[in-house]
């Protein structure tokens, strides 16, 4: 409970936190007004999780993924609060606390920037989105970039490598979604891994990224869901506990 307490305390008394949540809900508020005007991509699974130009994951999953890898250099960046991590059990506890404020945090902007792109869709369109499956896959994602980030940040003492991390993991993930998926292999795998990648015609294909509106998610069986999002959680956590025994600092 102490340690839940100054986690709490310490993710609501910094600027970054406030910085990150109100830069998030602009930006995610920008691109689905601009995708909701665009017929061709105006589909409301594309429009509430706002897929980002360029970018592999959607801005609420990139801003979680941030506020995670932060919340872990503050103790590095104070060497006064070294001495009372030294014993594993704090530092177990500490983390444990980590991840239970990042995961409500993360669980809140999801639904936040999902109730925010709602009322973007209804204010252009003046109808209702239909709610679908795979808003609940990107409420899982947004929880696991959360996790992911400062899962990474702390295996590597690095928020910058925490984000790397991030960033780079559904390169690898996409292939993931297509094996569970039956993808087959040779040409039909190259050609369904490109559909995937860029779903939209090729004028512009260039437009989103991997994961960004959550095309094969939405297809997923449950289980396969759960193995997609929790496997690089669980990878990441048994590298850190791994290697907490073996160090003196967080």
């Amino acid at each position: 409970m102490y340690a839940l307490t100054y986690e709490r305390r310490r993710l609501t008394g910094i600027r970054s936190t406030w910085l990150i949540l109100l830069t998030v809900l602009l930006v995610d508020a920008v691109i689905a007004a601009l995708t909701v005007r665009q017929p061709a991509l105006a589909q409301p699974v594309r429009v509430l999780t706002a897929g980002v130009p360029l970018l592999p994951l959607p801005v609420a999953a990139l801003g979680a993924g941030a506020v995670g890898a932060l919340s872990y250099g503050h103790e590095v960046r104070y060497p006064s609060l070294r001495p009372l991590l030294l014993p594993a059990r704090r530092r177990l506890a500490l983390l444990l606390a980590k991840l239970v404020v990042i995961g409500v945090f993360s669980a809140l902007l999801a639904a936040a920037t999902l109730g925010l792109d709602a009322g973007v869709y209804a204010v252009v369109l003046h109808r209702v989105p239909a709610p679908s499956p795979a808003l609940a896959g990107f409420a899982a994602l947004v929880v696991t970039a959360g996790w992911i980030g400062l899962l990474a940040a702390g295996l590597l003492r690095s928020a910058s490598a925490g984000l790397l991390v991030l960033l780079t993991l559904p390169v690898l993930v996409e292939p993931a979604v297509i094996a569970l998926r039956g993808g087959l292999a040779g040409q039909r795998t190259t050609r369904a891994l490109a559909r995937a990648l860029w779903p939209v015609g090729g004028s512009r294909a260039w437009l989103y990224g991997p994961l960004s509106g959550l095309r094969d998610t939405a297809s997923l069986s449950p289980r396969g869901l759960v193995l997609l999002v929790a496997g690089p959680v669980l990878l990441l956590l048994l590298g850190y506990l791994v290697l907490l025994p073996r160090r003196r600092g967080v």
